[in-house]
Order: C-alpha cells, then sequence, then structure tokens
C-alpha cells in the first residue's frame, strides 16, 4: 500500500489586470498633450504627466498550473499539523 506523505505545492497563476489611469498632462497644447500620452503608452516617461487615479476595472484568470512540489519537512510537518486544532 502506497504511504501519502504531505508536500508543499506551488502553484502559478496568470492573470491579465484591466486599469483605467486618470493622468494630468502639462503641455500648451492639446496636440502636444495627446503626443505626451501617445509617449506614456508606448513607456516612456515624461515628468510632464502625473498618474492622478488607478482603477482596478476587471481582473482575469488566464491561465493556471502546479508549478513544483516538495515533501514537507518535519518541522513544517508539525506546524501545519498544530494548527488544525
Amino acid at each position: 500500500m502506497a504511504e501519502h506523505v504531505m508536500k508543499k505545492y506551488l502553484a502559478k497563476v496568470e492573470k491579465t489586470v484591466y486599469v483605467v489611469e486618470e493622468l494630468e498632462i502639462l503641455a500648451e497644447t492639446e496636440k502636444e498633450a495627446e503626443e505626451l500620452l501617445d509617449d506614456w503608452c508606448c513607456g516612456e516617461w515624461d515628468e510632464r504627466i502625473s498618474v492622478i487615479d488607478t482603477e482596478e476595472q476587471e481582473v482575469e484568470i488566464d491561465s493556471s498550473w502546479i508549478d513544483s512540489s516538495e515533501e514537507l519537512g518535519v518541522d513544517e510537518f508539525m506546524e501545519y499539523r498544530d494548527g488544525l486544532h
């Protein structure tokens, strides 16, 4: 008969998080503000842009999986067992 041993499993969850950021852009014209916004969206930092607020809209779980496992050591098992009571 196979002996069951308590293991610790490490899992990974891949998520897509949709957020809305409210920005304040300092510019002389709307065209310049649009150009700065385009650059910001491409990852270019500019001191004339400040993030005012960030609101999380939605989270989607794309995938999840068990990445690895390892047997619990005696101390970890005793700590787990003591936590059950």
